[in-house]
């Protein structure tokens, strides 16, 4: 593969989220097995399945942060590909028909990670980590009018787009 960029950027607040939820499900696992082994939690227990599914539902919610605790950006000469973990688009360049740096707040997406909306009258598929500039990819066909990702370098990302789609 004829890789031109490659970027990862990890999602700090993200990771410390994910510190959170693992010692939840740490917490209900050691309840469920207490409570199961030794002697009720106190008084009034819930019971065990309780703790148990409560453990599944936090173990689950750690193994979706963890897929998220990263973007990873990698242009070639044939298309680019956005990534968060395992959940990957990618655009061809000649389905990019223009591009731009977006001065929107990075809230007005709603927040971190993978986001649906309408931005400026067009469907926008967003990937997107808080407290980094975005870049917006017209499309010329898709499911979406446009395309906008998080980057730490929109200088050189733009540089690329612009070569690939000779604009």
């Amino acid at each position: 593969m004829d890789e031109i960029y490659r970027e990862k950027i990890p999602f700090l607040v993200g990771k410390l989220v994910l510190i959170v939820i693992v010692c939840l499900a740490a917490l209900f696992l050691g309840l469920f097995l207490y409570q199961l082994l030794a002697h009720q939690v106190g008084d009034r227990p819930a019971p065990n399945w309780y703790y148990l599914v409560m453990f599944l539902v936090f173990l689950g919610v750690s193994v979706l942060l963890v897929n998220f605790s990263e973007l990873t950006i990698m242009a070639t000469s044939q298309a680019i590909t956005i990534a968060y973990g395992k959940i990957k688009y990618t655009i061809a360049w000649e389905n990019v028909k223009g591009y731009y740096l977006d001065t929107d707040p990075g809230i007005a997406y709603g927040g971190w990670g993978i986001r649906l909306g309408i931005a400026r009258g067009k469907s926008v598929l967003v990937y997107n980590v808080i407290g980094y500039p975005r870049i917006v990819l017209e499309l010329n066909k898709g499911r979406y009018a446009q395309f906008a990702f998080s980057t730490r370098q929109p200088e050189v990302v733009m540089d690329i787009v612009e070569k690939q789609i000779g604009t």
